[in-house]
């Protein structure tokens, strides 16, 4: 197999993950920036995330241009995608979900958003909240469907590592394609439970100090461990980080 092959079959599996995890349900989508090519990205066509196989993945420009075989309609949202891939190089993979925990979230003007739980520091203390309607009117379904909206979007995302989406949903980034699965479910657990601990008093979240630390020690192995587990529940094989599959994709754990 090669390193390409299995990055697919990686991002094969995120999708399964995510779907399993109550991140993605019949929507919501999952991309990696390519290996060998960073002004261009890997997510597969329109599909429901738990039915994504191996022959659905594309290949797109940042720009949301299909590159070579188009297996079927591509995602309309996937300018999300390529618009925050252009704006972060350091980001090496996406996830855009409409997880029910975090919408509610979205569209209270008086409640935060932020960690309560170490598990999903990368999260961030304060998340930002993007809405659609202050650019682009209250015309919009609300959707993501050309490059202008993609960018928009990446502003207010900034360098942060989450983002919601008012009405919608959100967007998450990582420095590798596990980072932001992990990220990603932690987000969706850390959502349910804020909502009960401010049903219950006051909420205390991670201070900046907590986050970082956190954050500092993520190391390979804790991805590893979950990436194992979660493959385990989807009934995907579980591949191990032993090669380098290009910059930003190193298969070690350090």
């Amino acid at each position: 197999m090669t390193d390409l092959d299995q990055l697919k079959e990686d991002l094969v599996t995120a999708n399964r993950i995510l779907a399993n995890n109550n991140v993605l349900d019949s929507f919501g989508h999952v991309s990696i920036r390519h290996p060998d090519n960073s002004g261009r990205f890997l997510m597969a066509r329109a599909r429901a995330p738990m039915c994504v196989q191996i022959d659905d993945i594309m290949e797109f420009t940042l720009d949301g241009k299909v590159v070579g075989p188009e297996p079927g309609k591509p995602y309309s949202e996937r300018f999300i995608h390529g618009a925050v891939l252009e704006a972060r190089p350091d980001a090496m993979a996406v996830v855009h979900s409409h997880s029910p925990n975090i919408v509610p979230f979205s569209v209270v003007k008086s409640q935060r958003f932020g960690a309560i739980m170490h598990m999903a520091s990368p999260v961030g203390r304060d998340v930002p909240n993007w809405d659609i309607c202050d650019t682009f009117g209250d015309s919009t379904n609300l959707l993501v469907t050309n490059m202008e909206m993609g960018r928009d979007l990446a502003k207010t995302l900034a360098s942060r590592t989450s983002a919601m989406m008012r009405g919608h949903g959100s967007v998450v980034v990582g420095k590798s394609l596990r980072e932001a699965v992990f990220t990603s479910v932690y987000m969706e657990i850390n959502a349910q439970m804020l909502s009960k601990a401010l049903a219950m008093g006051d909420v205390t979240y991670l201070s900046d100090g907590e986050i970082a630390a956190n954050t500092r020690g993520r190391a390979g192995f804790t991805l590893e461990r979950g990436w194992e587990n979660w493959c385990r529940s989807v009934d995907r094989p579980y591949y191990p980080l032993t090669l380098d599959i290009g910059p930003g994709f190193s298969r070690s754990d350090k």
